[in-house]
């Protein structure tokens, strides 16, 4: 495909006006529509930090604190380890993506039961997403020294490098986040052809792996319509440029509505099954637990307090000056540096208007019920903190003590007491310990002697993978048609049974007792309860007979 390159874009002084098309200079490194590629410092710096952080977390046992981080990786290892392994086991609840990158890794049994895959992913991803904050700071900046100080603030985050060990999935979208910001930030300035490509790329794989890319991809559609139609004065120009954008950018989306209707027969299967954030959510409002639906103040509080957590109060306020300052103070890049903080805020005010509409659930300490849960979705901040702070530097070199000052006061802060992110893994709701499955996967590992064991896996998750045992022992809601058959005749089907409050087995088991006569409780722990067959347990594999759909 040709490259196409238009002259730089210069915007008047005040702003007040469209940006001409002229050739002009720039005060950067980067020059016409190279690519200037960060120093192997940075690299070194970058993979350095995230070893060191990830041999912690494994020395610590932390990284697989999260009941989160350990279904993704089942997720993940069902493609290959299941009753019916492929891509069908990646379900709905999750966008796919993450377990598709994880895939190949948790196939490798060690990998997949110590945590490390879920590492190997996050923190290539944290790597990268660090050299894109570089080379987005000096893009927007054209100093080295602003790229250093912003990739600095952006590694020095503890409750990143702790979450860049784990297999949650805010690393991947964060590396594909700031990919999309970097690539448009670009484009903005050349008008090739390769950047707007690039970046249609990298927002259609964060399309596939949170719902925050969806609210890039929109910010990014605007974007992407406003600055070429303001820019690029050639003919069908801009309705070209933001054709090419949808067709790529939308594409992800519509794979993922496609992948629902063949899975499921419904393309919106993902929105409101018994096992999707609206079941979920709507769960906790009927205890009262979800405040934040329907008040804005509420919302903004939540993830306010969220981000000063996660981010750091002296880090968060530096940023919120270097916003500020870029806004007010005159510069040549001030239009284009304010489309590209725009960009980089839309997960920030995504994460707000899922909390107003019920859709989201972040508990923090400091407001009622005084708990932790998902509150490192506040993790989604730090690129545009970072970015800030490292262009504010990059343009006034003044401001280097305090930015360099900030980021140290809250990375000692952190260190000082327990990263946000780490105590909610280790204490929280979102702690895979919080159902205290430990005991009950240990007694079903030691006992273990054959057979199937029934399970759903939208709750037994931890315990599922405590036990150590082939997911492939287990059958689950996602085996069509076992895990109807084993409801309907447990006694034939299978040689265990795990409960959990409110789950499926559990619901099955109070509506028709009759069927579940033959097993008999052997351990309860926390909210986990183990049943076994009373009569002999058969060998491996012996239990299962499966039958076609209506057999």
């Amino acid at each position: 495909m040709a490259l196409i390159t238009l002259p730089h874009i210069q915007s008047d002084q005040d702003g007040s006006t469209p940006p001409k098309v002229k050739v002009t200079g720039r005060p950067s490194t980067t020059t016409g529509s190279r690519v200037n590629y960060p120093p192997l410092a940075a690299v070194v710096v970058s993979v350095v930090a995230a070893a060191v952080a990830t041999a912690w977390s494994a020395a610590t046992h932390s990284m697989v604190l999260y009941g989160d981080a350990r279904a993704h990786l089942d997720v993940a290892r069902h493609v290959t380890d299941a009753l019916t392994p492929g891509l069908a086991q990646l379900g709905s609840v999750w966008l796919p993506l993450p377990h598709i990158l994880l895939a190949p890794f948790v196939a490798i049994t060690p990998l997949w039961h110590n945590g490390a895959a879920g590492a190997i992913v996050s923190g290539l991803c944290f790597v990268y997403t660090s050299l894109r904050i570089f080379s987005l700071v000096e893009e927007l900046s054209g100093s080295k020294l602003g790229a250093w100080v912003g990739m600095g603030v952006f590694i020095a985050n503890l409750n990143m490098l702790y979450v860049q060990s784990t297999a949650l999935t805010e690393p991947v979208l964060l590396a594909f986040f700031v990919g999309t910001v970097y690539h448009l930030t670009r484009w903005m300035r050349t008008l090739a052809v390769r950047d707007l490509l690039w970046g249609s790329l990298f927002v259609f794989c964060a399309t596939l792996t949170r719902f925050e890319g969806w609210a890039l991809l929109a910010a990014a559609l605007v974007l992407v319509a406003v600055w070429s139609r303001l820019a690029d004065r050639r003919r069908q120009s801009p309705q070209a440029t933001l054709v090419l954008f949808v067709a790529i950018g939308c594409y992800g989306i519509a794979l993922w509505f496609l992948y629902n209707l063949i899975i499921f027969h419904d393309p919106l299967y993902f929105l409101h099954s018994a096992y999707s954030a609206q079941a979920i959510n709507g769960a906790q409002a009927q205890f009262g637990l979800l405040g934040t639906k329907g008040s804005v103040w509420q919302s903004t509080l939540t993830y306010g307090w969220d981000v000063l957590d996660v981010v750091g109060g002296p880090v968060l306020i530096v940023a919120g000056l270097s916003i500020v300052g870029l806004a007010a103070i005159r510069h040549p890049e001030r239009r284009r540096t304010l489309f590209s903080l725009g960009l980089l805020s839309a997960p920030v005010l995504f994460e707000i208007v899922s909390l107003y509409a019920g859709q989201t659930t972040i508990r923090v300490p400091q407001l009622f019920p005084h708990q932790m849960w998902n509150d490192r979705y506040g993790l989604m901040a730090i690129p545009l903190c970072a970015v800030a702070a490292g262009v504010l530097v990059g343009r006034w070199r003044w401001s280097l003590p305090v930015v360099v000052g900030a980021t140290v006061l809250a990375t000692v802060f952190m260190a000082i007491g327990t990263p946000l992110t780490l105590a909610d893994g280790r204490t929280g709701t979102s702690s895979a310990a919080a159902g205290h499955p430990e005991v009950a996967a240990a007694y079903l590992s030691h006992h273990y002697r054959g057979g199937e064991i029934l399970a759903d896996d939208s709750a037994a998750s931890s315990l599922m993978f405590a036990s150590g045992l082939d997911l492939k022992q287990f059958v689950t809601v996602g085996f069509h048609p076992y895990f109807a058959q084993a409801l309907a005749d447990p006694a034939h089907r299978v040689a265990w049974v795990v409960a959990y409050p409110g789950d499926a087995v559990t619901a099955d088991l109070t509506a028709h007792p009759g069927r579940f006569r033959d097993f008999h409780l052997v351990v309860t722990q926390g909210r986990a309860r183990v049943y076994a067959r009373t009569f002999p347990t058969p060998a491996a594999g012996a239990v299962r007979t499966p039958h076609p759909p209506g057999g």
